[in-house]
């Protein structure tokens, strides 16, 4: 993993693996941390390995203060489009797909992947719970599959067969990891399960879908692939990882340290 700072503005791109064309987000804010970048990186590298892709997972911050950000983003792509890895971008937080140029990659809909692995792995669900502000896009495609969407207080603690969780990165933490309320935990956004909550829902038989692959593959495929690594005996985040090294390892000399979780 590396930092690449760009010098014609406030921003920077972390490189999960040299030597290759990469595909991630891009963000703007006044600060973007490098930190998360460099997770995010991780687990775009993941989903991308899954897909049998040889490519590396970037994650680029532009950090830029209000009224800046059209020079800040115009700077942004005509250098990283000078560059000779072929990095391409999905908008993020702050960035509009039309910004973006040559360098745009259409983001995909999390949710009909998240439908669609939360069904394959519990196929007999009829409730759901989500931390979506607006849950009718979610309503609407569960109502196919007989699972009635819950409106209720805290979704976290709330009785469930589904929890679809996506309100923020760590939405589930150490801290309310224990008053989960449903059997299984779909993530809508990358990194919403923290590692130590992933340990936590383990011991209590709850299972967490991998992000990487619910959230980074088409629905079809990311139903195939948690009901492939659903019975693993380290739980279907663990499968889903070595799933990916197995793909890493025969192109990388060495694998990256640190999984995406």
């Amino acid at each position: 993993m590396r930092i690449r700072k760009l010098t014609s503005t406030n921003a920077f791109v972390a490189v999960d693996l040299d030597g290759a064309s990469g595909r991630g987000v891009v963000r703007l804010a006044p600060k973007v941390l490098q930190g998360g970048a460099k997770d995010l990186s991780r687990s775009m590298t993941y989903s991308l390995a899954c897909l049998g892709r040889c490519e590396t997972g970037v994650s680029a911050g532009i950090s830029v203060a209000s009224g800046e950000s059209d020079a800040a983003l115009a700077a942004f792509v005509e250098e990283v489009a000078g560059w000779d890895e072929g990095y391409r971008f999905e908008a993020g937080k702050g960035v509009a797909p039309t910004d973006l140029g040559p360098l745009a990659v259409a983001a995909g809909d999390p949710l009909p992947g998240a439908v669609a692995a939360g069904m394959a792995v519990c196929p007999g669900a009829s409730t759901a719970v989500t931390d979506a502000d607006d849950p009718s896009t979610l309503a609407g495609l569960l109502t196919g599959h007989g699972v009635e969407v819950l409106h209720v207080d805290d979704p976290l603690t709330a009785t469930a067969d589904l929890l679809f969780v996506g309100g923020r990165v760590g939405a589930v933490g150490h801290g309310n990891a224990d008053g989960l309320g449903s059997k299984v935990v779909v993530p809508t956004v990358r990194l919403a399960v923290t590692t130590r909550a992933l340990a936590m829902c383990s011991r209590r038989g709850i299972v967490v879908l991998p992000d990487f692959v619910v959230l980074g593959l088409p629905a079809d495929r990311a139903a195939a692939v948690v009901v492939d690594v659903f019975d693993h005996a380290d739980g279907p985040v663990l499968g889903a990882c070595e799933r990916a090294e197995a793909f890493l390892g025969t192109w990388q000399d060495e694998l990256p340290f640190g999984r995406p979780i």
